[in-house]
Parts: C-alpha cells; sequence; structure tokens
C-alpha cells in the first residue's frame, strides 16, 4: 500500500531537459568554462553543481559571484514558458488523487517557480507540497533534498516504507534508499539509462503512466 508519492520536478514532472542543458551551458560560459554537447552533459553533470563547474575548469571567482546563479535561472525560465509535462503524469496524479494517495514535489529548483509552472499547467491540485529551494544561490551551491525528506517524515509521521520516491535521477534513488522509500527510476530524463541502472531502483520506467501499475 502507498500513502506518499514523491516526484522530483526537472526531467520528471516537467519536461524540461533540453531546457536545462541550455541555461547549464549559459551559466559555464558565464563562469569561463566551454560549453558541452547535449549527450556530453547528461553523462557527466552531478550535483552540487558548483563543484560539477570546478571540475570542467570554470573560473572559481565567476562561480562565487553572486550573479553566477541568476544567469540559470534567467535563462531557463525565459525557455521553459512552453515545456509540457512527461506523458503520462496527469493520469497518474489524477489515479493518486482518486485513491487518497498523498502526492508532493522534492526538488533542488525554485519552490516559487515551480509553483508557478503548476499554476500554468494546471497541476497545483494535484500537490499538496513543493519542497525546494527559496533562492538561486542555494540551488547552485547545495543539496538538501533529503533533509527536507526527512524533516517532512520526522514532523508528518508520515511511513516511508509505504512511500514511493519518483524520480529521473541516481540522487532520488539513493534518498529513497537511504529512507527506506520504494524507488522509481524514469528514464529519457536528465540522466542515461546506465547510470540508472546502477543505482538499482525497485522499478525502472520511460513513462510515467506506468506508476499506475505499480500503484
Amino acid at each position: 500500500m502507498t500513502d506518499l508519492l514523491v516526484f522530483d520536478w526537472n526531467g520528471t514532472v516537467l519536461a524540461d531537459t533540453g531546457v536545462v542543458v541550455a541555461a547549464a551551458n549559459d551559466q559555464i560560459e558565464f563562469a569561463g568554462g566551454t560549453p558541452l554537447a547535449r549527450d556530453e552533459m547528461l553523462q557527466r553533470f552531478y550535483f552540487p553543481v558548483t563543484e560539477f563547474l570546478l571540475e570542467l575548469g570554470c573560473d572559481p571567482e565567476r562561480v562565487s559571484d553572486p550573479r553566477f546563479a541568476d544567469v540559470f535561472h534567467e535563462s531557463y525560465e525565459r525557455l521553459a514558458t512552453t515545456c509540457r509535462t512527461r506523458r503520462g503524469a496527469r493520469k497518474v496524479l489524477e489515479y493518486a488523487q482518486k485513491k487518497g494517495i498523498e502526492s508532493m514535489i522534492l526538488s533542488n529548483h525554485l519552490e516559487a517557480r515551480i509553483r508557478v509552472q503548476l499554476g500554468r499547467l494546471n497541476l497545483s491540485d494535484y500537490f499538496s507540497q513543493v519542497l525546494a529551494h527559496q533562492n538561486g544561490y542555494d540551488c547552485s551551491h547545495g543539496n538538501t533534498k533529503i533533509a527536507w525528506m526527512e524533516r517532512h517524515f520526522a514532523e508528518s509521521g508520515a511511513d516511508p516504507s509505504r512511500s514511493l520516491i519518483v524520480g529521473d535521477s541516481p540522487e532520488d534513488v539513493g534518498i529513497g534508499k537511504t529512507l527506506g522509500m520504494r524507488t522509481v527510476a524514469l528514464a529519457n530524463g536528465y540522466y542515461p539509462l546506465a547510470k540508472l541502472k546502477e543505482a538499482k531502483p525497485d522499478y525502472l520506467i520511460t513513462n510515467l503512466g506506468s506508476l499506475v501499475d505499480i500503484l
């Protein structure tokens, strides 16, 4: 039995992989690095973003510049206005709502901007909470998703074993395994299939609608 569905946002609910790559390359250029082709970006990227960019040879002073985080978000928001949801997203959200299963978002993105997109896509009513960053600096310089999820379980009393986390990254699978949640990796997002398989999720899917069968 599942009581809680926890969704990553970028590349999972929102089909924005190409937009993220383009915005990340704008940030790389700002920091004095060389933009990466999409496939290379997807193969190499990891959090925190600052460590990834320094490994690429970006200028540490530029990476620490207060404008650094804004470059990504300004570029991303300009391009993301036409992004749609991943296939099957509305199907599983409607199913979960009908069955009384809570859905929430756990993301390294900005809470306020996720809520804008939820409103644009008419998805706000499906999610009880959005756990995400409050400012761009934190998005680039840290990753606190697991801490947010731990706090949620502590404060809500929800049972991790009756919760399912869905994401397109090994990070999401790792969070779920650490906290005792069931894990679902969604392919064709921001991470290559081989990396998702290495993370050993409980389920590996290509369409969010497949979650209905899992539930």
